[in-house]
């Protein structure tokens, strides 16, 4: 008969004398979310010196009901390190260094009533706001993009759309010189030359150039103050489901819905954090989708010698860019009609680089006629009413997303979990409570 395990009590303040010990701590969530929206679902502090040594997550997620029973969705967390000092810059430096007036921050930056998306009470700092909104910033924004110059959902900040498409570079025809600013230059060796050049520029991603891009350019990484600030990426898991479909007995009546369930860690690679801050989750729930506003697909309009790269102009990748006429049901049958289709209100002309269309792919659908004006039957090739009048495709709105859902006021991924942390660093737990052991 095995003996049986004997219990010993330890009491707190009786730990082993270390430099450094563990805690341990979890922290539940039960949020909803729309698709494309940038929802937080957690924010735990961290101490200068300690070290994450591991970061466990459970949750279970399903949708309301949904239109489309056959297209798939896509469901991701996201965990990052935000630096305190991002987020209130030198009024958190300056609270560390007064330490003897003990400043208390929240009588100039707290929350002025309770809000319900941040889960912040009256009085409280809304740290957990501006974090996500630096997180926006970074990681689901284009350069010179930021978090509020694009549509909220449901009070968060929209992601991307990230389809793979020949769209990845569409222009309006406004933000290419026009020809008289073309004819001020020298000769057509030097537009030539300049085109060369933008696009060298444009393939190391330097188009609009710093001077830490000019840096770089010469092999030397300096890190700006903005690189430094900036979160930090921890974790990243995720999932593609497809829905599951049930009929109602009573009716007959079918019923789609997707769901998830996720049980993930990470402890291969330690974070050490050498600033207070916090570690910040949030998920974005993303369906597969298709463009409502795309009338064909563009392979049909490979129609000039330059569509198809000649292997004689491949230095000169400025001859790829196809100019495009979106205009009114009166255009003349000259006008060069893209895959973007002819509109009942008249939109500037666009540019297309054709070699997106050999890197990144197109979408196919015989499911619908073209339709500008807000076709109602999008959701059944998920669809979404994109590129608008502007040319966005990449951010849709809370309406647009609402329409992936079966009943009105029903329009929410529900979701439910926990994170549970490693770190290691010099807080001890000091509860009065005897700590129970096995040995």
């Amino acid at each position: 008969m095995a003996p049986r395990p004997q219990v010993q009590l330890i009491q707190s303040g009786a730990l082993p004398a270390t430099d450094r010990v563990g805690r341990y701590p979890k922290h539940t969530f039960n949020v909803r979310s729309m698709p494309f929206s940038v929802t937080p679902f957690g924010i735990a502090p961290v101490l200068p010196g300690e070290t994450l040594k591991s970061l466990f997550m459970e949750s279970r997620v399903i949708t309301d009901p949904i239109k489309n029973p056959i297209t798939g969705w896509k469901k991701d967390y996201f965990f990052f390190y935000v630096k305190a000092t991002t987020l209130y810059g030198d009024a958190i430096r300056n609270m560390f260094i007064d330490l003897d007036d003990n400043v208390e921050l929240s009588l100039t930056q707290g929350a002025a009533a309770t809000t319900l998306p941040y889960y912040t009470a009256r009085g409280g700092v809304p740290y957990l706001e501006l974090a996500v909104r630096s997180i926006t910033d970074t990681y689901f924004r284009d350069e010179g993009e930021f978090y509020n110059n694009k549509p909220l959902i449901n009070g968060y900040p929209v992601a991307q759309i990230r389809e793979t498409t020949w769209m990845d570079t569409l222009l309006d025809k406004d933000l290419v010189p026009e020809q008289s600013q073309l004819d001020a230059a020298a000769d057509t060796g030097d537009l030539e030359r300049l085109m060369l050049a933008f696009e060298q520029l444009r393939s190391m991603g330097l188009a609009n150039i710093t001077y830490e891009d000019y840096l770089a350019s010469f092999g030397i990484d300096l890190q700006t103050q903005q690189e430094v600030d900036k979160p930090t990426l921890l974790m990243h898991v995720n999932d593609f489901q497809y829905p599951s479909n049930t009929v109602n007995p009573t009716d007959g009546t079918p019923s789609s819905a997707v769901s998830w369930v996720f049980r993930q860690g990470e402890n291969k690679k330690r974070a050490f954090f050498k600033e207070p801050g916090f570690i910040v989750g949030v998920t974005v729930t993303r369906p597969k989708i298709f463009f409502g506003g795309q009338a064909g697909n563009l392979s049909a309009h490979m129609s000039r010698a330059w569509d198809w790269m000649p292997e004689l102009l491949i230095a000169m990748p400025s001859h790829t860019l196809k100019k495009f006429d979106s205009v009114a049901p009166t255009a003349p049958a000259t006008a060069t009609l893209g895959p973007l289709g002819v509109r009942t209100t008249t939109t500037d002309q666009y540019f297309v680089d054709m070699r997106d269309l050999l890197n990144h792919g197109d979408q196919f659908q015989n499911r619908l006629l073209f339709d500008p004006a807000q076709n109602s039957n999008l959701s059944e090739i998920n669809g979404i009413q994109l590129p608008d009048s502007t040319l966005n495709w990449r951010y849709p709105t809370e309406a647009q997303v609402k329409l992936f859902f079966k009943t009105l006021g029903q329009e929410y991924i529900r979701e439910d979990g926990y994170f549970a942390l490693s770190i290691m660093g010099k807080q001890r737990d000091a509860t009065p409570n005897a700590n129970l052991s096995l040995s």
